[in-house]
């Protein structure tokens, strides 16, 4: 059983109640049930759930896949569409918001189960591989003469972030959690990851919850640091005492 959050648009009350029923048999969290494509966007905006199913014909001026092409602009969540139309030309529209599912009218819970988990899965996997692409650094605009930013997974899509700016970087309650001057930013990336987008030279651990910038060391007075600006206080661990003295020329 999974607990995914699923968001579902389908203006049907019995269908969508119907499909409600079955993800929550199966174990999924529905974070909402809306009727339009315009509640589907607004709904997105406030809490991006993990997976979206997506009816194609909405009642109302806006089409499912209209809904998904703007969702897309935005947000990156796996969308998988739910139609009674099997026609080619349908499925060629719908092939344009590029869908992590099709799943044909009427269906049964493992065709939601199925789907859901392989798109899921494709999506984790296609983030993973965008992350560690040329192509996407560069679609981002960072080229191989001036890579200063790095791309994290954040709560509500892809983050880009200049590690110069960042003071320290917190694991907290399932999260990593970036400190910058004037804000915070939260990732789902797991600590293994961050640590290997991060320069080496600027970037020291120094316990088990935190990673710390050491041009932001502001004073040391060991076994606690104090990091500039923000004048936070991070106790060091004993067994990373002496490798922060030396970066730091103590």
């Amino acid at each position: 059983m999974s607990n995914l959050k699923v968001l579902i648009v389908e203006d049907e009350a019995l269908v969508a109640t119907d499909i409600e029923e079955s993800l929550e048999t199966l174990g999924y969290i529905v974070q909402n049930a809306v009727a339009s494509g315009k509640a589907a966007i607004d709904e997105v905006e406030k809490n991006l759930p993990d997976v979206i199913l997506m009816d194609i014909i909405l009642k109302g001026e806006m089409t499912g896949i209209e809904a998904a092409n703007i969702i897309r602009q935005k947000h990156n969540v796996p969308i998988i569409y739910l139609t009674a139309n099997a026609d080619i030309s349908t499925i060629e529209k719908a092939k344009i918001s590029l869908p992590y599912g099709y799943i044909i009218k009427p269906f049964t819970e493992k065709d939601l189960q199925t789907n859901i988990e392989i798109a899921r899965f494709k999506f984790e996997n296609d983030i993973k591989s965008k992350v560690e692409s040329d192509q996407f650094n560069q679609f981002f605009g960072l080229g191989d003469d001036k890579k200063d930013h790095v791309i994290v997974q954040g709560e509500k899509g892809l983050e880009k972030i200049n590690p110069d700016e960042v003071y320290f970087i917190e694991k907290r309650a399932g999260h990593i959690v970036f400190h910058l001057f004037d804000q915070e930013v939260f990732s789902t990336s797991s600590p293994e990851e961050i640590r290997t987008l991060f320069p080496e030279e600027k970037f020291i651990t120094v316990s088990h919850s935190f990673i710390v910038n050491v041009d932001k060391i502001f004073l040391a007075k060991f076994p606690e640091i104090i990091i500039a600006d923000k004048m936070s206080v991070i106790s060091v661990d004993d067994d990373r005492l002496e490798e922060l003295k030396a970066r730091i020329g103590q």
